[in-house]
């Protein structure tokens, strides 16, 4: 069996999952998954979070107490990880903890009783898959009417996705220090990329904070800012998102699946240079080629 531990919100939750489900599928056997982080109150250290793939069409099978015990993950010391991560041919149950943000070139040597401690936010980690990630990851209820409409005006024109991400990244001090908040200067940037690709375009704007975009955010262009699920359904913004013709996301796992799962072959994806403001973390692994970094 394969486990992976879910940490963080929705788009942090479908890297695990897809990493997972990728390594399931090689070794032929069951996913679990690990929610107990989930369970845990931060105490302020971090934003609490809730098991949200089940919004999805994912097969959510819950890891048992006694599964997770076989893999002695609280008896492990720093040199058993790096001998499990770097020779995991000698290991039955293997304990992967990710180490770093770059993909672990071993990934595909875990054998089949692993269990995936990390972020894994590398599309080299679930590419080979993407045809069951692109059915899986679907809203699994009926789009409401109001998204329907939304849709419609997404699909009847050269549609741009634009995200902006607030929310923790300005309330939580520990998500402002590792991620912080993208300048209006980034977004001008990307626009002006694809307005010279693009002759006419129409931006829509997806946010935690549409107030503030509505007051900071200076468009040349016309735009639509898309209030269906600011109190719930947020991942229906992210399926809206995803039927753009083009895409502008945020340092945010949020965005990047979004622009991920849009299908459209034209598309053009423009992510930020300034994913972390640690600036000696590199983006290679996280950001695909094919899209451009601004």
């Amino acid at each position: 069996m394969i486990i992976v531990k879910l940490i963080g919100g929705l788009g942090n939750q479908m890297f695990q999952y897809a990493a997972g489900r990728h390594l399931a599928h090689l070794h032929q056997t069951d996913l679990l998954v690990d929610t107990s982080f989930l369970e845990k109150n931060p105490n302020g250290a971090y934003t609490k979070r809730e098991l949200e793939l089940s919004v999805f069409h994912t097969d959510l099978k819950i890891a048992s107490t006694e599964d997770i015990k076989k893999f002695n993950i609280e008896g492990s010391s720093k040199y058993s990880r790096a001998l499990q991560r770097h020779l995991p041919i000698l290991f039955t149950n293997l304990y992967a903890a990710e180490s770093g943000i770059q993909y672990q070139k071993e990934f595909l040597n875990y054998p089949k009783n692993t269990y995936l401690d990390g972020f894994w936010q590398s599309e080299r980690y679930f590419k080979p898959i993407e045809t069951v990630l692109l059915k899986e990851f679907t809203p699994k209820e009926p789009v409401n009417t109001n998204n329907e409409q939304w849709l419609s005006k997404i699909n009847s024109c050269n549609s741009v996705s634009l995200h902006i991400r607030r929310g923790d990244y300005v309330s939580s001090k520990n998500a402002q220090e590792h991620h912080g908040n993208l300048g209006l200067d980034y977004y001008t940037k990307a626009l002006n990329i694809l307005k010279e690709k693009n002759s006419s375009i129409e931006i829509f704007v997806f946010s935690d904070d549409l107030d503030w975009c509505r007051a900071n955010l200076k468009l040349n262009d016309p735009a639509h800012f898309v209030d269906a699920n600011q109190k719930q359904n947020f991942h229906l913004d992210m399926y809206l998102m995803s039927h753009c013709k083009h895409n502008i996301i945020a340092n945010s796992s949020f965005s990047w699946w979004a622009a991920w799962l849009n299908q459209h072959v034209s598309k053009t994806v423009i992510a930020p240079a300034n994913w972390f403001t640690n600036k000696s973390l590199t983006t290679n692994d996280l950001i695909p080629s094919s899209w451009i970094i601004a």
